[in-house]
């Protein structure tokens, strides 16, 4: 089979990506079902909403918070403040996100009376009834407001925004965290070696040219709905490069070489395998794409049909007056 570009570097190149996106997709759609299984995400928001709203030990605040009617719909089963901070909480459900308006409308029902129109100093009072730490992270923000109720409620959700900003990043760390483990586990079970699927790539020209047009027919089709079906079909295209002859498992040409310099290129590849998964799977989908790019825009051009004069690639241009 021929080369699809003519440069063998950049077919390897696309293999690799092709393969790494394919891994990556794997082990995100294994990530994402074990985050909704524990409920990462709803646990990390109620972390940063403790860092809001605790005091201490106290969670009554929190556990307001989730019972407040705009809360309470968001997710089944009820809050117990015992249970808040230690691990118990059972939201795997959601919500895994809170609005910036809900949550400054829970704190200004809170703080304000529930009916007739509240003045400042019914603002001020009601802050007084709160925890004191709360009280000293409210409290700036009622100096900013001055006499303007709703420009406490902007400084509330603007406090809001920034910590949950701060939630985004410990989530993705976390998210980043449980990746690379099963990047890892992935890497292993699957003995996905880059040194040694690289050296195949390049060695072998039909197996380079197999998994190139792989990896173009998988960039057309549209991503499976939901994780079952994107797992189904990364697993269905890892087996598919794997009859190609991408060398991967733990039989024949695939089994890693100990002797000599062998232990060093199989943990080398190993790591650089993890490495790759744990930039996860549009980095590589972008990579791929720019890659099919360049290769479609290096394609020799295609030869021109004989002209009337019997002579091919010849050019005619349109109008030109005939000898």
């Amino acid at each position: 089979m021929p080369d699809l570009t003519g440069l063998p570097v950049l077919d390897v190149v696309i293999g690799l990506a092709f393969i790494f996106f394919l891994l990556a997709v794997l082990a995100s759609t294994i990530q994402e079902m074990i985050a909704g299984f524990f409920g990462l995400r709803a646990r990390t928001l109620e972390q940063g909403l403790r860092n809001m709203l605790a005091s201490g030990s106290d969670m009554k605040l929190v556990a307001d918070f989730y019972e407040h009617p705009l809360i309470d719909t968001l997710y089944r089963g009820t809050v117990n403040a015992g249970d808040l901070g230690k691990g118990r909480l059972k939201r795997t459900r959601g919500p895994s996100y809170v609005s910036p308006r809900a949550f400054a409308a829970f704190l200004l029902d809170k703080v304000t009376p529930t009916s007739g129109n509240a003045s400042l100093d019914d603002l001020k009072a009601g802050i007084e009834q709160l925890p004191e730490a709360v009280q000293d992270r409210l409290e700036p923000l009622v100096k900013a407001a001055g006499n303007d109720i709703d420009a406490f409620r902007q400084g509330i959700e603007a406090w809001y925004d920034d910590t949950m900003a701060r939630v985004s990043g410990w989530y993705k760390r976390k998210a980043q965290v449980i990746l690379l483990v099963i990047g890892a586990a992935l890497v292993l079970a699957l003995n996905a070696n880059t040194v040694t699927i690289a050296d195949r790539l390049w060695s072998d020209q039909t197996v380079r040219a197999a998994v190139v047009q792989q990896a173009n027919r998988a960039a057309s089709q549209p991503a499976g709905k939901d994780a079952r079906e994107r797992l189904d079909n990364a697993a269905g295209d890892v087996a598919s490069v794997t009859k190609l002859g991408a060398p991967m498992g733990w039989s024949g040409d695939a089994q890693p070489k100990w002797s000599g310099s062998g232990w060093a290129t199989t943990l080398g590849g190993w790591l650089l395998t993890i490495l790759a998964i744990s930039l996860g799977a549009p980095f590589w989908f972008d990579a791929l794409g720019r890659l099919s790019r360049l290769r479609s825009s290096g394609k020799p051009e295609t030869p021109l049909p004989a002209t009337g004069s019997g002579k091919p690639n010849e050019r005619i241009v349109i109008g030109q007056a005939r000898q």
